[in-house]
Formats: structure tokens, sequence, C-alpha cells
């Protein structure tokens, strides 16, 4: 039960203490009118507890509403039988004097989280460790189940990842709190596209239309950032900006293209009057985004390096290779087609044929398998292919863990598609190459204006791989400072600040 179920119930007990103290007001009142207030007054209680029970809460209150019930029960038996009788006004103000001190006494306010991939944990992870830390609240994280879908829709194959997350989280099966009886203050989600993903799809209990009617604030806060140069801002398009309360930008930048690409697509479509449309662009707050934070504990010390990375990155006398995060996004199968499965390949004889002085950290985007299964089909026989031969072959690391920052704790540059993998690289000062599906990665190095190339590092500008091809960025880190960099955000405590002042 929210803030809100008990204002509405604390009204009610308003008007039972009204009605109370008209009763014991009336000097002249009939007993038809008497009889006909009380058992008014008795229809409002019983009400009141059929509420409780629904939230399941009615035992901490059982005691005080019958007491309440007991006493103008007695009273309407007592003026059958007798015809006049002092109305307990005392006793009954007492009774309700008691329920409204239990319903206006602090209470925690409960704070759901309902991820659905552990992967993408780190959207909300810190806004968890806010709320934890709040004694006025009570955190739940609740990861939902969901299926994968096949190429013509269908629900494919059901996963839940609850086991999958940091052992530190403290998870809630979703079979374990009613949403509807609960309904928590807050509800924080990152999958906010119902039946609207081509991909996969949470149960439909946990489409946001639902969401919203048990909490009073739904909050979508994205599962990824992006770079300012990349674009891609109609991504805000597919979000049901009619369910969700408020939409937790990563920044100002941000904020304005997408309010830029809704009044855009407003114009063109007619699909919004303009009031919806502004009411919408309301909902966009630029307060960060998690995943930030998560950079702030990229340190050795908290990701130790296991045994078979160590052999793979550590040459036997001791000295590093150089280590490349190689990062894959859905945008670039559906733009080249099979020109990037070549492109993937190329990228591996490389790493292949110069094993002895790098090491490649493959992460694909954890829904990239999927969505050329079911969207290029025609692909997936390769693609597969690729994945085996690379584990196979040995020529690096495939990581596929929920938790992407042991890599980022290793490695030395980023190179692939842009995404938040990039964005989020560069806020720690290495270099961030973006692959160029054209560019034959093992071509001969031409003459490499270093100097230019520290100038786009200086400023966390993205490199494109002929400005840094991957032959040379040994010698690049080399004459580069290359420690690592420390971040210091706290977006999650910020949205944490913002949601709960909301609430209150």
């Amino acid at each position: 039960m929210n803030a809100s179920d008990r204002k509405e119930i604390l009204s009610v007990i308003t008007t039972l203490v009204e009605a109370n103290d008209y009763l014991a007001a009336s000097d002249e009142i009939s007993l038809e009118q008497l009889d006909r207030v009380v058992k008014t007054c008795l229809t409002a209680s019983d009400g009141i507890g059929q509420t409780l029970e629904t939230f399941g809460e009615y035992a901490d209150y059982q005691a005080n509403l019958t007491a309440y019930q007991q006493l103008l029960a007695d009273f309407l038996v007592a003026i059958e039988q007798a015809g006049e009788l002092t109305y307990p006004a005392s006793a009954v103000r007492d009774c309700l004097a008691q329920l409204i001190s239990k319903l206006s006494a602090p209470h925690k306010k409960q704070v759901v989280f309902l991820p659905y991939k552990a992967s993408m944990w780190d959207s909300l992870a810190s806004i968890y460790e806010a709320t934890l830390a709040d004694p006025t609240c009570e955190p739940y994280v609740i990861p939902i189940p969901y299926f994968t879908k096949d190429a013509h829709g269908k629900l494919k194959d059901f996963h839940y990842e609850g086991d999958l997350f940091p052992k530190e989280v403290k998870i809630t099966s979703w079979k374990d709190y009613p949403l509807a009886k609960k309904r928590p203050e807050v509800i924080y989600i990152h999958n906010p596209y119902d039946d609207g993903n081509q991909v996969t799809t949470v149960l439909p209990a946990f489409y946001s239309a639902k969401l919203k009617q048990y909490t009073d604030l739904l909050v979508y806060v994205p599962y990824f950032v992006g770079l300012h140069e990349r674009g891609f801002f109609e991504h805000i398009l597919s979000v049901d900006l009619q369910h969700v309360d408020l939409v937790c930008v990563q920044d100002e930048v941000v904020k304005v293209a997408y309010q830029k690409e809704l009044r855009k697509y407003a114009r063109e479509t007619q699909a919004y009057p303009k009031k919806q449309v502004e009411q919408f662009l309301d909902k966009l707050v630029a307060l960060g985004n998690p995943k930030y934070d998560a950079l702030n504990k990229v340190t050795p010390a908290n990701y130790p390096l296991p045994s078979d990375w160590h052999k793979k990155i550590y040459r036997p006398d001791g000295s590093k290779k150089t280590v490349v995060f190689y990062n894959n996004t859905l945008l670039e199968v559906g733009a080249y087609g099979r020109a990037i499965l070549e492109k993937y390949t190329d990228v591996f004889n490389f790493f292949w044929a110069n094993r002895d002085d790098y090491v490649i950290i493959w992460r694909p985007h954890p829904l990239l398998a999927d969505t050329i299964r079911i969207k290029y089909p025609e692909y997936f026989p390769g693609y597969l292919q690729l994945v085996e031969q690379f584990k196979d072959s040995q020529i690096g690391i495939y990581d596929d863990r929920p938790d992407f920052h042991l890599a980022y704790t290793y490695a030395d540059a980023f190179y692939g598609d842009l995404s938040s993998m990039a964005e989020l690289f560069r806020k720690l000062n290495r270099p961030v190459i973006q692959q160029l599906v054209t560019y034959e990665t093992a071509a001969p190095s031409a003459q490499i204006d270093f100097k230019a190339v520290k100038d786009h590092l200086s400023k966390q500008e993205v490199l494109r791989e002929h400005e840094l091809p991957l032959a040379q960025l040994p010698t690049f880190l080399a004459s580069i400072d290359n420690n690592q960099t420390r971040t210091n955000y706290h977006f999650g405590l910020d949205i944490h600040r913002y949601v709960m002042n909301l609430v209150d």
C-alpha cells in the first residue's frame, strides 16, 4: 500500500470522524436518521477493511477497525431495544484516532526495480544503491521473465535471469511480490517497449500500461547511453510515453534532441494533439544515467583478473599484450548486411595473425544473435559459425557475462560500432576507434598523425579506423600516459533524490 492509498483511506476515516462529531453534537436527531448515519459509517468501515485486505495489510489494523465496528453495532442493537441511548462518541473517537495514528505514521516507501536482462542492470544499479541507503525506502529488485520471438513474432523461448545478478543484490521473485496488492510508490523500468520489441518481450503483466495501474510514479531509465555524434534520437518514438511518468535522459543535448524528434513526429503524423505532445515533453528530465556511475568502480581491486583471462592477456615474461575491447551493435547488421559479417571475419583474422601482440575481448550486443536470427535469418548460420570459430581458435576472449566492467578494467582501447559501450569507454580517456566496414583491418599502416590523435583523445572524441588503425595502436599507446582514469559520477543518487521529492 503506497502513500496515495493511505491518503484515500485517511480521507474516508476523516469523514467517519466528522460523522462521529455530528452524532455527538446532535441532541435532536430522529432514531431513523441516527440508524441511517450509523449504518452508513459501518458500510464505509467495511470498505476500509476490504481495501486493506486487498493490499494484504488488514491484520495490522484489524483490532482497531473491529473495535470501531463493534461499538457502532452494539449501539444499533441498544437503540432498537431501548429506544434512546447515549451515543459512545468518546470511545468511537478513540478508535478512529488510533487508526489515523497508524496510517499516518512514517512508513518506508516501497521502490521496485523491474530489470529483465542482467547485463542491463547497470542502468539501474546505482539508483538501487541510493534507495537501499535511504532509511525511508524499502527497495525490491524483481527481474522480469521474458520471451524471445521467432521470425513471425510468435513467442519462442522463455528466459529468467534472476540468478545472474550480482550476489550483493537481493532478488525478489516476480511470483512473490504481487504488484496489485503492494502498490509501490515507485517502479523503475529499463524496458518501455511492451509488445513493440521485435526480438524480445517481457510478460504482458509487466507492460507499462499495466504497471502504471499499480504505482504513483513509473520511471523509465534507458538501458543505454548514446554518443551525440551517433544520433539515432528517433528511439524516443518507440517509448510508450502515455504510461510512464518520467523519462531520465543522460544529458540536456539528448533531451533537446528527443524533444525535437517528438515535435517533428507529431507535426508530420498528427498523431497527438499539441497539448499531449507538451505533456510528453515534460516527462523528459536530464538527470544522467547510472551506467556512468558504474565506471567509478572500474579498477583491478574491484575486478580481479580471472586466471583464464590472465593467461591470454599476459605473456610468460609478465608483459601485457595490447587488449582491445571489440563491440558490435544491432543497427550495423541492418545497414550493411553480409558486409558486416565479412568485416567481423577480417577483424578476427587480424587478431589471429597478431595474437602474440594483441588480445581481443569480443562482446557483441546481448541481443545480436537473436536479432540476426529473427530479422536477418539468411545471415544467421554464418554468424553462428563465426562465434564457434572464435571460441575454438582461442584467439581472444568471448565475453558474454552479465557485467562488462571486467573487460573495461583491462582493455587498452575500444574498437567496433558506436554504442553505449563506446560512450562509456571514452569517459575513461582511452581511445575509442570506430570500425569502418570498408576498411581493411590489416591494411599496411600509413603514417599516422599522433599529435592529432592525442588531441582527439584529450577531447574524448571518437577516432575513425583510418585515423588510428589497430596496427598502429601499440605504438600510439606507448606514446601516451595510459594510466587508469577514475571517474566520480553520482547520477543514481541524483535520480533517486529527484524521484523521492516527487513522491513526497
